[in-house]
Order: C-alpha cells, then sequence, then structure tokens
C-alpha cells in the first residue's frame, strides 16, 4: 500500500492523517452489561424491587425444518411440496428466475413483472383477473427482487385449482396490454422521481451497488431512473417474457393441506403444456471492493438528517465462512444487543438508528453494509463512529458473552420464522433461488449453534477491513461535504440528475 493509501485509511478512521482529536473506539468503551445472576452486595434505591435470577432453561425442543418433496415435470418446470394439515390452506409460490438486473435494464424485469397482473391475460383483463382471484378469497402479490421474480397467494384448499389455472395464465399468457403499460410507465417514472427526492436509502444504495460492481452487470443497479423506464415498450416486455419466462426457469411450491401426488397432478393439468427454451444466461459478475477507501454523498439538499451507509463485501452464501460470518455481522449490528446500538446510538447519541446486514445475493460475495441514520451536524461524527467498529471488529478480541448472544439469536430465530405455513414456503423460495440444498436450515442452525469464538473472530478480520471501505452519505452535500473531505476526497452525485456526479470535492489540506 503506498503512503498516500495508508493515509487514506487513517484519515477515515481518525479524521486526520495530521495532529486531532484522539479515535474513540465505541465498543471498547461501552461494554454491554451481562449478569452473572448474582444479586448486588448495596441494596436498590428505596422502592425498587430486587429481580429474581430467571429460571433456569429447559431442554432446547428441536424444531427440524419440515420435509420438502420435489420432483420436476418432462418442460423441465421443478415442484417443490411441504404437507402441512394445520388448516386446509395452500401457500403457493411461483418462482421466476429474473432478478431485477437480469434484463440488461433494470426496468425491463420490473415493469414486465408488474404486467403479470396489471395488464391482465389473453383470456382475462387485468380487472376481470382480480376480481376472479379475490372472488375466490385469494390475493395475488408479484415481486422481484435482485435474484427473482416471485407470484405468491394463499387459497382455500377447496379453491386451489382454479387458483391454480388463474395463476398459470398470469405467467404463461400475459397481455401486455399497451395502454396498461403506458400507466404503469407513467407511475413508476413518478415512484422513481419521488424516490430520488425523498429517499436516502434509495439515494445512497444506488451508489453502493454501482460501485461494487461491475458496469452494466444485473447487481450494479439499485432502483430505478425515469431514463430506464423510458426505454421499455411492448416489445421490450414481450421479449424479457419469452426469454426469461420459460419452465426451466420456474419452480411451483405448494405449501400446506396438499399432498405431492395432488400438487403434481395440478402442476401438469395448468403448466404440463407449457414449452420453452433455455433459460437466458446471466453474468453474475461477484462485487469488487475499492482498493482504497471512496466517499461519496448524494445530494440531498436542505436535508435536516443523513443517511450514513459503510459497505464492505463478506463470503458467499454457499460459502463454509457463511455461518461464521453471520454470527460477526450480528454482534457488530444485529439489533439493541449489538456493538452499534451500545456505541453509536446509546454512547455517543449519533444516530436514531444503526445496523450492520448483508444484502444477500444469489451468487458470489456478499455486500456488508453499516448503517446510521443522523442528523446533518452529526455526519462526519457518525462516519467516524461506523469506521472505527469496523476498525475494532478486526482488531479487538470478541467477548464469549456476545457472541453466545449472536449465534443464540441466529439459531432460534429461525423456530419462530417457521411457525407460519406462509413462513415456510417463503425459506423454500430462497433454498430455490440461492441453490441450497435440502436439509440447508437444519445444517445452517446447527453450525451457528456451534460458531466458537475464534470462528467469529476469523470471519471479522477477512470482512470488516478499513481499507476497502466504501463511505456513501445521502444528505446536503453543501454542508456535509466539506466536513466529510477532511477524510480524502468525496465525489458528489446527484440523485435529481439520476445519479450524475456534479462535483468533487478535494481533500482538505492538513
Amino acid at each position: 500500500m503506498s503512503p498516500r493509501s495508508r493515509c487514506a485509511v487513517v484519515a477515515l478512521l481518525a479524521a486526520a492523517c495530521g495532529p486531532g482529536p484522539a479515535a474513540t473506539y465505541g465498543p471498547h468503551r461501552v461494554d454491554i452489561p451481562v449478569s452473572d445472576g448474582r444479586i448486588p452486595t448495596k441494596g436498590p434505591p428505596r422502592g425498587m424491587m430486587l429481580r429474581e435470577n430467571a429460571p433456569a432453561g429447559g431442554a432446547r425442543r428441536e424444531a427440524p425444518f419440515p420435509a420438502v418433496a420435489r420432483s420436476r415435470l418432462a418442460n423441465g418446470m421443478g415442484i417443490d411440496v411441504v404437507t402441512a394439515r394445520a388448516l386446509p390452506i395452500v401457500q403457493v409460490r411461483v418462482i421466476v428466475r429474473i432478478g431485477a438486473g437480469y434484463a440488461g435494464n433494470p426496468a425491463a424485469a420490473l415493469l414486465t413483472a408488474d404486467m403479470l397482473k396489471d395488464g391482465g391475460t389473453r383470456a382475462l383483463s387485468s380487472a376481470e383477473l382480480v376480481r376472479r382471484i379475490e372472488t375466490l378469497g385469494a390475493d395475488l402479490s408479484v415481486t422481484t427482487d435482485a435474484d427473482a421474480t416471485v407470484l405468491a397467494t394463499a387459497v382455500p384448499k377447496e379453491q386451489l385449482a382454479e387458483v391454480m389455472g388463474l395463476v398459470a395464465q398470469v405467467v404463461r399468457e400475459p397481455r401486455f396490454d399497451g395502454e396498461e403499460l403506458r400507466k404503469r410507465k407513467a407511475r413508476a417514472i413518478d415512484e422513481a422521481e419521488d424516490a430520488a427526492r425523498s429517499s436516502g436509502a434509495v439515494a445512497a444504495l444506488r451508489v453502493v451497488f454501482r460501485e461494487l460492481y461491475p458496469e452494466k452487470t444485473p447487481y450494479a443497479s439499485f432502483g430505478l431512473i425515469p431514463a430506464e423506464i423510458a426505454r421499455v415498450d411492448g416489445a421490450v416486455v414481450r421479449d424479457v417474457h419469452r426469454r426469461f419466462y420459460v419452465p426451466r426457469a420456474t419452480t411451483l411450491v405448494l405449501a400446506g393441506d396438499i399432498e405431492p401426488a395432488a400438487a403434481r397432478e395440478l402442476g401438469e393439468r395448468h403448466f404440463g403444456s407449457w414449452s420453452g427454451g433455455e433459460p437466458a444466461r446471466v453474468d453474475l459478475a461477484p462485487p469488487r471492493p475499492p482498493p482504497s477507501p471512496r466517499l461519496f454523498v448524494a445530494h440531498r439538499p436542505k436535508s435536516a438528517q443523513s443517511d450514513v451507509y459503510v459497505a464492505l463485501v463478506g463470503p458467499s452464501r454457499s460459502s463454509p465462512e457463511w455461518p461464521s460470518a453471520r454470527v460477526a455481522t450480528q454482534i457488530l449490528g444485529g439489533g439493541v444487543a449489538s456493538r452499534l446500538f451500545a456505541d453509536v446510538r446509546e454512547q455517543r447519541s449519533l444516530a436514531y438508528r444503526t445496523n450492520a446486514q448483508v444484502l444477500e445475493r444469489a451468487r458470489g460475495e456478499q455486500p456488508v453494509v453499516l448503517y446510521a441514520g443522523t442528523q446533518t451536524e452529526k455526519t462526519a461524527q457518525a462516519v467516524t463512529a461506523l469506521l472505527e467498529n469496523v476498525a475494532a471488529m478486526s482488531a479487538s478480541p470478541l467477548r464469549d458473552a456476545e457472541v453466545e448472544t449472536a449465534r443464540r439469536y441466529l439459531a432460534d430465530v429461525l423456530a419462530i420464522r417457521m411457525e407460519t405455513i406462509g413462513s415456510i414456503a417463503d425459506m423454500v423460495v430462497t433454498q430455490e433461488v440461492f441453490g441450497l440444498p435440502d436439509g440447508y436450515w437444519d445444517a445452517y442452525r446447527k453450525a451457528v449453534r456451534g460458531t466458537e469464538r475464534a470462528e467469529a473472530e476469523l470471519a471479522a478480520k477477512k470482512i470488516y477491513v478499513s481499507e476497502h471501505a466504501l463511505v456513501v452519505v445521502a444528505g446536503d452535500a453543501d454542508v456535509v461535504g466539506p466536513e466529510l473531505a477532511r477524510f480524502g476526497e468525496v465525489t458528489v452525485v446527484d440523485p435529481e440528475k439520476e445519479w450524475k456526479t456534479v462535483r468533487t470535492i478535494r481533500e482538505a489540506n492538513r
């Protein structure tokens, strides 16, 4: 690393390469109290009751993930079934493997998905389709994330066959009505312009993904801009549907009061005659952390607060290091027991909200982001605090108590997620989209429970490397930009001008 790069890292952590106030490492100053169960030697204030020791916990009850019966139709479409007879309800999910950026222009995939429902089918107008579905006691949603488009509904068992027929029409035979597309595009442009003006998260995260991933690859975008939407027409959505909406890229998930044989018969009846070629190939390039720290401000004039993000890169979802990496990230920013909450929010009062999370993608290493929502005048301090916590995660030993808290939470929250058959259906969707093997959820929970402190520390050292930090602030660049320039050169982009670079604030003199 060159002397200038080393200086930039120090600047990001200590606010200047030269003399200045000493850095205060939050996690070194604040320990989350962990009771040893003993009564304090000094009595409590008058009127305060002594807290009794909690009763000893009983044996942990295992809650294994239910079995998934998998099959495949002759045309290549998958069928996954989870049988649960508690209620006469069936959860329906249709997964099509087309993420937001898979078709090049992210607006193309998103508008195609929207038009599945909004545009109607060959046999039914949009209004007729919605009325038929609601008459059957169901409600169809269509969502697109980074790696899949998912149609979802829940239906009484006796109405399942009819609802399946309607869902099959939506997937196989969309109308793509030109007038409906025009109206949907107009709404999408209004929504995109409003998000650019009013959402600090959208303003910042578009920069995060643009900078982490190679240009024009599927994960390099976040949200939409009006120019992308304007380029989509009927020919584009029909082409997207032809290339991506094919049986081999689709899986039907049915969870609830249904047997695998009955599920397969329904799938064969409604999707068996569906034909299509191989799914379009997509280059899912991995993220590329910056070789040295970089700073951006997404300009939001007159904003009273800033949204601060620090982006790094963690292991892939399929990596053996994934469970220990999740434990490390939980320790840093996974709720009120985390270091960020104790330090940045409680001790230093620098954030309304703060956390650390993984922004999961189906392939490659995963973006890990630290976040703090703060007042404009505290923005530079919040950046310093987040970076100090990054440094402390890789430089300081973890405590046994925080490791135990993190791994118990991560393991036990899966049991809570499995309380509803709808959540189980969604977890099967996650397995399919991420290519996770059968038995994954039980194996993951076991691995998390067995994560040792040394393993979590090793994961933290690999992820939380300050030299590769990408810092993005959504806020008033006129106010926060000059202060952030003491860390290094600041690139200012304007979300209302489609995130174009509008100026550069040079590194402040030291």
